[in-house]
């Protein structure tokens, strides 16, 4: 029986990951402050501070260490550089020594936000250009689990979409299912490009990777099309009989955002197909299996 801890186990990701756990592995989860009614089934972790760090990781004594807890809102982050910084960054350094300690592997996971949008789509050697402090946090952490001489992998998700958790964050298709359900007129973007990943398909990649990636490799995970998301709104109206006259497309620039958003952030997932013979879904597909949970 192999033990995986899963920092962050609390966020959409986390909930996927737990839900899908193979025969062989047992499974702890960490949380900071975002769960109430189920922190039994958790484990408190405060990534800012090495020594909890470290006595935690070494109290559990996992094999794997999937380090997904992070602050994840790109506007935040840009308003709070520092807090950015301290969590993203100093955890994550905090979350390598204590692996190095215990003797795991590490699991960093990382983001589209890397990449700069503009020579696109993005395999796994394409240049990071980070547009945002987000995207430069997950830069930072990706070259201290390189250089931390760990076995270790780096995965790159793209957007996701899913049900949330309780008192989870939304995400882009949850978000538009709660407005339009409640009648209230969504304005969405045509000329920002992702090919955004159902949470379900990001858990079984995560997996394989676990279970058959080679060591010290990154992986960019993602869903099939890359489309703008006035065109996932489009769609998610129609997989849910939602009312698609509420949604109205706008350029980025209607939107006065803190951070800059990269235009066309799309990956190429040949590295994934080939590796693990995973067939990235389209949205259709993803949105489908969403609906049926």
């Amino acid at each position: 029986m192999k033990k995986v801890l899963f920092t962050g186990a609390t966020g959409l990701l986390g909930k996927y990951f737990l839900a899908n756990v193979p025969p062989g592995y047992e499974v702890i989860g960490t949380y900071n402050s975002n769960l109430r009614a189920r922190k039994k089934f958790f484990l408190r972790l405060d990534i800012t501070s090495k020594r909890k760090t470290g006595l935690l990781i070494k109290g559990v004594k996992p094999d794997i260490v999937v380090h997904a807890a992070s602050i994840g809102s790109v506007d935040y982050c840009e308003l709070h550089e520092k807090e950015a910084n301290e969590v993203n960054v100093k955890g994550t350094i905090n979350v390598v020594e204590a692996c190095r300690l215990a003797g795991a592997k590490l699991i960093f996971i990382s983001s589209n936000a890397v990449y700069d949008g503009e020579n696109p789509p993005y395999s796994e050697d394409s240049p990071r250009k980070p547009l945002d402090e987000y995207g430069r946090t997950k830069v930072k952490g990706e070259n201290i689990v390189s250089t931390s001489g760990l076995p270790y992998n780096i995965v790159r998700l793209m957007t996701m979409y899913g049900w949330p958790p309780p008192d989870g964050r939304g995400n882009p298709v949850s978000w538009m299912i709660d407005e339009i359900l409640n009648k209230r007129k969504i304005n969405v973007v045509d000329d920002i490009y992702n090919n955004h990943l159902y949470a379900g398909s990001a858990s079984e990649a995560l997996w394989s990777i676990i279970e058959r990636g080679k060591p010290n490799e990154v992986y960019n995970v993602s869903g099939k099309d890359c489309i703008t998301r006035f065109e996932l709104a489009k769609k998610v109206a129609d997989v849910f009989s939602l009312d698609s006259s509420l949604i109205n497309p706008v350029k980025s620039d209607f939107f006065k955002n803190i951070a800059p958003r990269p235009k066309n952030t799309c990956f190429n997932t040949e590295k994934i197909e080939k590796e693990f013979k995973i067939r990235p879904l389209g949205v259709i597909e993803g949105l489908s299996l969403m609906k049926n949970e």
